[in-house]
């Protein structure tokens, strides 16, 4: 944390920007104090960007190696779930420990998550402060403050992510803040989060300036999502395990649902986004049109290789093949028998999410070409038990039209997409007493993704749950597997145990991998430990239990 601290302090990176069709990237070009760069209202402009860039980005101040949403951070929170399984020959290799939950205090990646996850907050601390000081009339309208609720929303989200993963966090708010800070209570944390959002809720536009910044409603969403945490948090008894800043237990639960109908409903109602026409879309790496009518905060990889804005997931959540050739993965992640049988095969989302793979001999395979990009489609999967089988969430385009490495992508990652709103206002709805409106609303989830020679009917019965609280738990793994929320659903509804150990190892091509998961799982692993690398720099911050 000391070294996070005086690097933030001690230099600010001054950059030049350029203007492509996904985002405002910025370049490094030189370093300078900030009060000798804080001139006009480009230079805020540019310093945002330097938050923005924090979600994707390489390193960060050279340190780390995609240590956030560009890769990492992705692995760490799509791993180690019911969802997929590692197969034991891929189990050492990098990130291998985030599918088998044998991660440890002393994991270079949680350090490096920290890291950047802090480093986007110190940003935007320098960003705010500074801004302050500048001379209103230096800004068009009501941008400074729209720069200012920008700055606080990422700070917001930032914060969330932390708390998220490691429960009680120390929280800044000003570049002076005391380097060894102790951790606070989840209590102060959200209040903290929740008023950066709310700032940003009530101060931005229905839509950014530039493609992929946050807006009014990214704000709403993620404040949708905190209110639902917090009361599921509190409702469902997960226990602190003995550590009291990460108790839940002072949560309104009612207020919190509530509070998340009130915002949902004017998301919904008048934010304009939609559930994009074709859910394949949302994970192809040149549908950034789609996504944007459904997505309202994504990490964000552009497709123009001179701004060296990328993403990878081509070691865990792409059909397993030939990189180089065809565009497919390393197939490190595999899904699981459990994830397979809760689909219905008239359910698009089945063979999207659950699929073949792609091999080695492209002139076997169906191309799909989209807007003018191909796209090799997988092989169809046989059934559970082949080898074949393979996560294919995301899609890549033919090496052969790429101008940038085939293990880059220009994907974006959804962050927060509407889809999710739906299903966490199906949930407030739910614990508020409306079950038929929340069965309404996972019906319209289905809807889109029903096949031509089916019906939602069909789904909805093929769904049907008595208890609508285990229907609404497989209903967000169908709709959202393999982004990052499947392990924090786990924690928050308090199903973590459950879903491990009914893990079948002899139902699945891979399962007979989730022993490993099974012998390391501990309840307490709902939680990441604090690094021990933070901890040997600051003494005031204690160890999560089981560590």
């Amino acid at each position: 944390m000391k070294k996070y601290i005086k690097i933030i302090i001690l230099a600010v990176s001054v950059m030049v920007t350029s203007a492509c069709a996904d985002f405002l990237e910025p370049r490094p070009f030189s370093f300078t104090a900030p009060e000798n760069f804080y001139r006009t209202a480009n230079d805020a402009e540019i310093a945002l960007v330097g938050v923005y860039s924090t979600l994707t980005a390489g390193s960060v101040q050279g340190a780390g190696n995609a240590s956030g949403f560009r890769r990492d951070l992705v692995e760490m929170l799509a791993k180690g779930t019911d969802e997929g399984v590692k197969p034991a020959n891929f189990a050492n290799l990098r990130g291998g420990q985030f599918g088998t939950a044998g991660f440890t205090s002393t994991d270079f990646e949680i350090n490096n998550a920290w890291f950047f996850l802090y480093a986007g907050i110190g940003r935007a601390n320098s960003l705010l402060e500074n801004l302050e000081n500048m001379p209103d009339n230096l800004f068009a309208g009501n941008r400074k403050v729209e720069i200012e609720a920008e700055a606080k929303v990422l700070r917001g989200f930032q914060h969330m992510m932390l708390s998220m993963m490691f429960g009680a966090i120390p929280i800044y708010t000003s570049t002076s803040d005391d380097p060894n800070l102790p951790r606070l209570p989840v209590q102060e944390v959200y209040e903290q989060i929740i008023s950066d959002l709310e700032f940003g809720y009530e101060n931005l536009q229905h839509r950014g300036p530039r493609a992929a910044t946050v807006n009014k409603w990214t704000a709403a969403g993620l404040l949708v999502k905190i209110y639902t945490y917090l009361a599921s948090m509190n409702s469902h008894g997960l226990s602190d395990f003995g550590y009291t800043p990460n108790s839940f237990a002072w949560v309104d639960v009612a207020a919190s649902y509530n509070n998340a109908l009130t915002i949902s409903a004017d998301l919904i109602a008048n934010s304009g986004y939609i559930l994009t026409e074709n859910y394949d879309r949302l994970f192809r790496e040149t549908t950034k049109t789609a996504q944007a009518q459904e997505v309202m905060l994504s990490a964000e990889g552009s497709t123009d290789p001179s701004q060296n804005v990328i993403t990878i997931v081509v070691n865990n959540f792409i059909p397993q093949g030939n990189s180089p050739i065809i565009g497919a993965g390393s197939g490190w992640t595999r899904p699981t028998g459990e994830l397979y049988n809760l689909y219905n095969v008239n359910d698009f989302r089945f063979s999207h999410n659950v699929s073949g793979n792609l091999g080695g001999n492209p002139n076997v395979l169906d191309v799909l070409v989209v807007d003018g990009v191909r796209y090799f489609q997988p092989r169809p999967l046989p059934g559970p038990n082949s080898p074949l089988m393979s996560v294919g969430k995301y899609r890549l385009m033919d090496p052969a039209q790429k101008s940038y490495a085939a293990f880059a992508t220009a994907l974006s990652f959804p962050l927060l997409r509407l889809g999710d709103i739906l299903l966490l206002r199906a949930e407030a709805l739910y614990f508020t007493g409306d079950e038929a409106g929340a069965r309404v609303l996972l019906s319209q989830v289905r809807e889109r993704s029903v096949l031509p020679s089916s019906s939602v009917e069909v789904l909805n019965n093929a769904y049907f749950r008595e208890d609508f609280f285990e229907e609404l738990i497989d209903e967000r793994s169908r709709e959202l597997c393999f982004e990052i929320w499947r392990r924090i659903d786990l924690a928050r509804f308090n199903k973590y145990d459950e879903k491990i150990d009914a893990l079948n190892p002899n139902f699945g091509a891979y399962n007979s991998n989730v022993n490993l998961i099974k012998q390391n799982w501990r309840s307490e692993r709902v939680w990441f430990p604090i690094p021990i690398q933070q901890i040997d720099l600051n003494p005031n911050l204690d160890q999560n239990p089981g560590y």
